[in-house]
């Protein structure tokens, strides 16, 4: 029993990795399910489920897939460079140093300085614009037997930001920010290019879908060309034992028989082929080493609309929607980018550099102070940030600029040539994009106008070959003729006959051909790259 329904099924299970029986489709597995099962049986399908099929079990679609979520991912690294980043030391010293003085140390003996400290904070980058900032938490206990000192430990604490606006070299035009931008153009690039891919999968699986109708078509003129032979082969050798023909005309008979044998022996080889072409193209990783099943195309090629092109209209659809096309574009943009990177890098640098701290001081009093000891006590750690952002507070303010000018920046200025010879050669590689397409778009009008005179042709011919094999197997019968003109005039029938089925080939494929030169067979296919596009 076949049934059309099964092609849903199908599917499920390539996705699912869960086999669905049928009575006439048997899916089996001979590894106690390890691997994937094996298809028997007859699959019918119309070329709409073929391609739908196709773009969900496709392997060469699913490797496809994986290009647009890398470059997101490219792309999501890049403004990983604007990061808030926290930064944090800590540590332990304890210094000795000899001295000769009562001021610094104690009794003339060795200074001795023990500082426990630490700093935190965050430090990035501000998109676009290109500046820096850092922002930082210091701290630090100090330990030290020098006479002058009134705080024992002594607790110090430090707040500072700092601030780094380039004004020439790196404002706007920064690398990580250039690279922010030409990784958003890689992105769009590699979405285009896997509709592009997706496109050519469908003409792909469109045209072994009718290749399999067409080496099918064949199959049955071979088998009839086989069968016509060996009945002539049994007439010539009734012939023969009556004594109306001799036994040249047997031999030419057998020679015929057995030349048919072989086409057909071809034939049903060629048609096996182009079946596990589309079974591969259709199902993917279901189709195994002894794999088993057979499908069969439901949908018509001798039917069809004569269609007229407009190639100037064609090709302006073209452009629109070509995403070869659009690639090119976003290369072009991309390479902009890189022109305003390198003319920015041969610019000097130039930069501002802002800073505020603010400072505060605690500690215990010494017991014995050698100059004085603080009127109150200063207290704990705490203590420290008491005078913070007040109108008391210990605060520091800072305005910097930087400036670098290299001589005679060689490297600089050859980059803005390079940038500058990359972007030309992508303005060019658009312009030939564009007349590849036009070519297309004008043989693919010129082979779908040719497929349907050539169909007309071949059915005239197919016709006249006909009669004449007709008229030469009367000729045979009174006497009038060899086998062997039979033979010629059938093969002349059976080449019409070829002829004929290429025809209806060459009009579908040219009609595939078209869709795809003018961007539009996703459209006319009701294919969605949105929901083609998702991880399977």
């Amino acid at each position: 029993m076949r049934f059309r329904s099964l092609c849903v099924a199908l599917g499920l299970w390539a996705c699912a990795g869960v086999a669905s029986a049928a009575p006439d489709t048997v899916l089996k597995s001979d590894s106690g399910g390890q691997g994937p099962a094996t298809l028997h049986g007859e699959l019918q399908l119309s070329l709409a489920d073929a391609i739908a099929m196709g773009l969900e079990n496709n392997l060469n679609v699913e490797i496809q897939r994986h290009a647009p979520l890398i470059a997101h991912a490219d792309h999501q690294y890049a403004w990983g460079a604007y990061d808030p980043v926290f930064n944090a030391e800590f540590g332990y010293s304890d210094e000795e140093t000899p001295v000769a003085s009562g001021l610094v140390g104690t009794g003339g003996g060795d200074n001795v300085v023990k500082i426990l400290d630490g700093w935190g904070g965050f430090s990035g980058l501000i998109p676009w614009l290109g500046t820096s900032y850092d922002a930082r938490l210091t701290s630090s206990r100090n330990k030290s037997n020098a006479g002058f000192a009134t705080l024992f430990p002594e607790l110090r604490s430090e707040v500072s930001f700092a601030v780094t606006q380039p004004l020439m070299r790196g404002l706007i035009w920064s690398q990580p920010w250039t690279l922010v931008k030409t990784s958003r153009e890689f992105e769009l690039s590699a979405l285009e290019q896997f509709r592009a891919d997706v496109m050519d999968t469908v003409a792909f699986i469109e045209g072994g879908y009718w290749a399999l109708i067409a080496d099918d078509e064949l199959v049955r003129v071979a088998e009839k060309s086989f069968e016509t032979a060996n009945a002539l082969l049994d007439r010539v050798t009734t012939q023969y034992e009556v004594g109306v023909v001799s036994k040249v005309e047997i031999a030419e008979s057998e020679a015929g028989v057995a030349e048919r044998e072989f086409d057909l022996i071809v034939a049903r080889n060629r048609y096996r082929n182009s079946m596990d072409l589309l079974i591969d193209m259709v199902l993917g990783a279901s189709l195994t080493a002894d794999s088993r099943i057979t499908i069969e195309p439901t949908d018509r090629a001798d039917e069809y609309v004569p269609i007229e092109v407009d190639v100037e209209r064609a090709a302006a659809i073209a452009f629109e929607r070509r995403p070869e096309l659009a690639i090119a574009q976003h290369e072009i943009d991309r390479l902009i980018l890189n022109v305003k990177l390198a003319k920015n890098e041969r610019l000097p640098q130039l930069d501002a550099r802002l800073g505020y701290g603010n400072r505060g001081l605690a500690g215990d009093p010494k017991a014995a102070c050698t100059f004085g000891c603080p009127v109150e006590d200063p207290g704990g750690y705490g203590n420290s940030y008491n005078g913070f952002l007040g109108s008391g507070a210990a605060e520091q303010w800072s305005a910097r600029a930087i400036l670098s000018i290299p001589f005679p920046n060689t490297s600089a200025r050859a980059g803005v040539s390079r940038a500058e010879l990359e972007l030309r050669r992508a303005r060019t590689f658009k312009r030939r994009t564009e007349q590849d397409v036009i070519l297309e778009i004008r043989r693919s009008a010129r082979n779908l106008l040719s497929g349907q005179e050539g169909i007309e042709a071949a059915d005239r011919r197919r016709a006249a070959a006909q009669e004449q094999l007709r008229a030469e197997e009367t000729r045979l019968e009174y006497g009038e003729s060899t086998p062997f003109d039979v033979l010629l005039r059938e093969q002349d029938l059976v080449s019409a006959e070829e002829g004929y089925i290429g025809a209806f080939q060459v009009y579908r494929t040219s009609l595939t051909s078209l869709d795809r030169a003018q961007g539009t067979i996703l459209r006319n296919r009701n294919v969605e790259i949105d929901r083609v596009a998702p991880l399977r």
